[in-house]
């Protein structure tokens, strides 16, 4: 910088002249260079310049952006999550086994397990009125018999029909009588039907076990019976089977009343039902006039009661029966907590135990809050009894959906403790997750 007064070069930053003493003004300083007022010039036309500048940039910017998001919303569109479709799938699954549940359940309701003092056979509601059908050989010598229902709840029954040729009885329930009973089939089954067998085989209440109808046109004559085209089925019956009925598991309607059991030391156990359509003529024709007591007494000494019927339970058979009940529990309490009803398995409990309360609990806990359980395994790996006890080792796997959306997959190994209470059924008592 110079000075005003006598043009002596200052140093930068002098206020004085040093050779004229002169006092310098800040705004006549001049400096070497590029001017102050070009540089201010400068400074602001760049300014001009560059908000020019980015908003164009800003422009394109933003379109190029909104390109690019078009372009990832489309393929979005088209690119859906696997767990997403996984569970579609499972819902798809579900929805078809509920229906299978579904059917299983309604029928139950009409499906009795018929106590006499010898013996204990099944029957089922087939007629409005308060009408059960049963076999024969089930309530044969007595006229006054009992019905308990899937509740536990037993009523009185009696014998108005009984066959002296056909393995057939039908009993009447007064209580029943306002009751809708089951639906019957009024033609033959094809051989393939998938069918759905229902009874309380070995005091198992409740049972149902699908299977196919593997066989028609099957003649034999057993204790003074002659069973005429009975259907052979692949579904599992035994003792306590009897009287009970086979339905359609597509319709539910019934198709035929288990009846026997064929069993050999080399082979595969299998069934034979009655078809029904074959006796619906009887069974109306005893319901609208039924036969009287000393009738149905005289008609009983007529033959003997089944001996395999009357053998002592293999504990070997009821260590897969007991296995076969936890699997089917599981059925129900899949059920159970997608609809979140203790209802579905609260009759497979022991009243008062531990699994009754816990499960109990957990199903209110878990109740409205949106989870959806998809069970994929139920393996039974081993059966074993003592004390009175069938202790079940199970492995289990799942998919679990919480309300809120997230995934989890469980793989659990569980041990079940079975008990049979004071009426033959097997009921669970404890679980106990290893």
């Amino acid at each position: 910088m110079v000075c005003q007064k006598c043009g002596h070069k200052m140093d930068e930053g002098a206020k004085f002249c040093s050779i004229c003493g002169e006092k310098l003004n800040e705004q006549f300083v001049v400096q070497k260079g590029i001017p102050t007022w070009m540089l201010i010039v400068l400074i602001v036309s760049c300014m001009a310049i560059g908000g020019v500048g980015y908003g164009f940039w800003d422009y394109f910017s933003e379109e190029k952006s909104k390109e690019n998001y078009k372009e990832v919303s489309s393929d979005a569109e088209q690119i859906e999550p696997v767990a997403v479709v996984e569970k579609e799938e499972r819902q798809e699954q579900y929805t078809e086994g509920l229906d299978r549940v579904t059917l299983i359940k309604e029928v139950q309701q009409k499906v009795f397990t018929v106590l006499t003092t010898y013996s204990q056979g099944s029957g089922f509601l087939y007629k409005k009125g308060g009408y059960v059908v049963t076999n024969a050989h089930v309530v044969d010598g007595e006229v006054d018999v009992t019905v308990r229902n899937t509740q536990g709840q037993e009523f009185a029954a009696t014998v108005i029909g009984i066959s002296e040729q056909y393995d057939i009885a039908l009993l009447y329930v007064s209580d029943y009588q306002n009751e809708e009973p089951l639906g019957v089939e009024t033609e033959v089954s094809p051989v393939g039907l998938e069918v759905i067998a229902f009874g309380s085989p070995q005091g198992f209440e409740n049972s149902a076990s699908i299977g196919y109808i593997t066989g028609h046109n099957r003649d034999m004559e057993v204790d003074r019976f002659i069973y005429n085209q009975i259907y052979q089925i692949d579904a599992q019956i035994d003792r306590g089977s009897s009287g009970g009925p086979l339905v359609d598991a597509k319709t539910g309607k019934v198709v035929g009343i288990n009846s026997l059991l064929y069993t050999s030391e080399s082979s595969t156990n299998f069934g034979f039902s009655i078809p029904f359509y074959s006796m619906l003529d009887q069974f109306d024709a005893w319901s609208e006039q039924p036969m009287s007591r000393e009738a149905v007494i005289a008609v009983s000494g007529m033959y003997e009661q089944y001996s395999y019927y009357e053998e002592p339970v293999d504990v070997d058979i009821d260590l897969v029966l007991a296995g076969q009940f936890v699997q089917l529990f599981r059925m129900y309490y899949e059920l159970a907590l997608n609809e979140s009803n203790f209802y579905w398995v609260e009759d497979m409990l022991a009243v008062g135990s531990s699994a009754y309360e816990d499960l109990e609990d957990y199903v209110a806990d878990i109740s409205y809050e949106g989870h959806e359980f998809y069970f994929i395994t139920n393996d039974v790996l081993d059966v074993t009894y003592e004390n009175g006890n069938y202790y079940v080792d199970m492995n289990e796997t799942f998919d679990f959906y919480s309300g809120t959306g997230d995934y989890q997959y469980y793989d659990r190994y569980k041990t079940y403790t079975v008990i049979i209470d004071e009426y033959g059924a097997f009921k669970i008592a404890d679980i106990h997750i290893q």
